[in-house]
């Protein structure tokens, strides 16, 4: 499968990293930073195009990695250049609909994706959702591409385009919403008398090897939470006390306003 990228910027760049050197992927990239360009060539391999034009007439499948600011100007810009309608596109740009798209170029076939951070390190979470793809013609196009985000963690198919938006509140958005937490945990470590250093290590640590026990293991939240709590003991009553202080409704709320 030929790819293309259009930007290759922190998430773009990272999605990439994930599958160069893939030899079911020859990959090309369009970047309007030549030296961005010419730095992930060099890292990667892929080849580096020198329009979108050049780009579109190179791959099978269109990547489309720029800020959501300048979406309605790239599709204009792929409108004129033709011959995108055999193209699959695929988008990552948060929150960009996809009659974005089709109002300009018609019903192309497009997927629409919300990765999320931890992409970045290869542990992310991205929600796919396969627009016009409902032929047998694409079942191979649809299992490389989302053998693409998998390069890069997870995978979750999603139902609906409504379902994209949703889980903004759940993936994307939440690694703030963990640092947070982790943030405290490390402020209560060092009330506690612990270093600065070391308490960011902690509670880092902890938060990431939890939810490593949870996704290997398949145990659910609720049950390690119980195998945590001693009758009587101290960690119980630190679950009662975030209970008595309205933590999940505060991380529900957090959600509905995201």
């Amino acid at each position: 499968m030929k790819i293309g990228f259009i930007g290759v910027g922190n998430m773009g760049g990272a999605i990439l990293k994930g599958i160069a050197g893939n030899s079911l992927y020859d990959i090309a990239i369009y970047e309007k930073s030549v030296e961005r360009a010419n730095s992930i060539s060099l890292e990667t391999g892929a080849a580096v195009k020198n329009s979108v034009a050049e780009l579109l007439n190179f791959a099978d499948v269109v990547l489309i990695a720029v800020k959501p600011v300048h979406i309605d100007a790239l599709v204009a810009e792929i409108k004129e250049c033709g011959g995108y309608e055999t193209k699959i596109f695929v988008s990552i740009a948060a929150g960009v609909k996809i009659c974005r798209f089709t109002d300009v170029l018609g019903e192309i076939a497009i997927v629409r994706t919300m990765p999320n951070l931890p992409a970045m390190v290869q542990e992310g979470l991205t929600g796919v959702y396969f627009h016009n793809m409902a032929l047998d013609a694409y079942v191979n196009a649809k299992e490389q591409i989302k053998g693409i985000f998998e390069a890069c963690g997870k995978v979750v198919m999603l139902p609906d385009e409504g379902a994209v938006d949703k889980i903004i509140s759940v993936t994307s958005s939440s690694p703030a919403y963990i640092c947070v937490l982790i943030d405290a945990l490390a402020d209560g470590a060092v009330r506690a008398g612990f270093s600065r250093k070391d308490a960011y290590v902690m509670a880092e640590q902890t938060v990431y090897g939890t939810a490593k026990y949870l996704l290997e293991t398949g145990t659910l939240p609720c049950v390690l939470k119980d195998q945590v709590c001693s009758p009587a003991g101290t960690t119980i009553e630190a679950v009662a006390s975030l209970e008595k202080s309205g933590f999940r409704g505060a991380i529900f709320d957090a959600m509905e306003a995201c």
